[in-house]
C-alpha cells in the first residue's frame, strides 16, 4: 500500500480540527503525529507568539525550515498551521511524499470553540477569521489532494478520510 509510507499533511483554517483529528488518525494508522507549530517551537527554541512578534516573515521563515525537515520524513500524520499555504515552497516540499488533506470547516463552528488568547492572529478580534478564509480558502483547495468537510461529529471527520485512505490507496 503506497499509503502507508507516505505522510498525511492535514491543512485547513485555525480551529477547523487539524490537531484533533491528527491524533486520533495517527493513532488508528500507527503513524507518528506531528504538530506543526510545537515543532517550530522545538527548532527555534522559542514560542510561536515570540517569532510572530518579531514579525510574521520571522515565524513564516521557521514555518518552511520546518516543512523542509518534516517532509523528508515518512509514516506521520503533520497537523499543519493554517497559513502554511501562504508561501508555495511550503506546499511544494509536501506535495509527493504526503497525502495532503483540507479540513473545511464552517467558521461558525470554528468560533463556537476557538481560544482566541492562544491565536496570534486573532488579537484584533474573531472577525480577523473571516477576513483570513476569504484570503486562504483557494489557496486550501488549489493545494489540497482531498477535501473533508468537518462540520459534523469527530468520528464522522475520520470515517471521511479514512475512507479516502482505504478507497485511494
Amino acid at each position: 500500500m503506497e499509503c502507508m509510507r507516505k505522510n498525511i499533511l492535514l491543512i485547513g483554517m485555525m480551529g477547523c480540527g487539524k490537531t484533533t483529528l491528527g491524533r486520533i488518525l495517527a493513532k488508528k494508522l500507527s503513524y507518528d503525529f506531528i504538530d506543526m507549530d510545537d515543532y517550530i517551537e522545538e527548532i527555534a527554541n522559542d514560542s510561536i507568539s515570540n517569532l510572530f512578534k518579531v514579525s510574521e516573515g520571522n515565524f513564516r521563515n521557521w514555518e518552511t525550515e520546518a516543512c523542509r525537515r518534516l517532509s523528508k520524513i515518512n509514516k506521520s500524520v503533520i497537523s499543519a498551521g493554517g497559513g502554511v499555504i501562504k508561501k508555495n515552497i511550503n506546499m511544494k516540499l509536501f506535495n509527493d511524499n504526503s497525502i495532503i488533506i483540507f479540513i473545511d470547516r464552517p467558521i461558525e463552528n470554528i468560533l463556537e470553540d476557538i481560544d482566541v488568547s492562544k491565536r496570534p492572529l486573532l488579537s484584533k478580534g474573531k472577525e480577523v477569521l473571516y477576513k483570513l478564509k476569504e484570503e486562504r480558502y483557494d489557496l486550501y483547495n488549489n493545494y489540497c489532494h482531498y477535501r473533508v468537510v468537518n462540520d459534523g461529529s469527530l468520528e464522522e471527520a475520520i470515517d471521511s478520510i479514512m475512507k479516502i485512505i482505504n478507497e485511494k490507496f
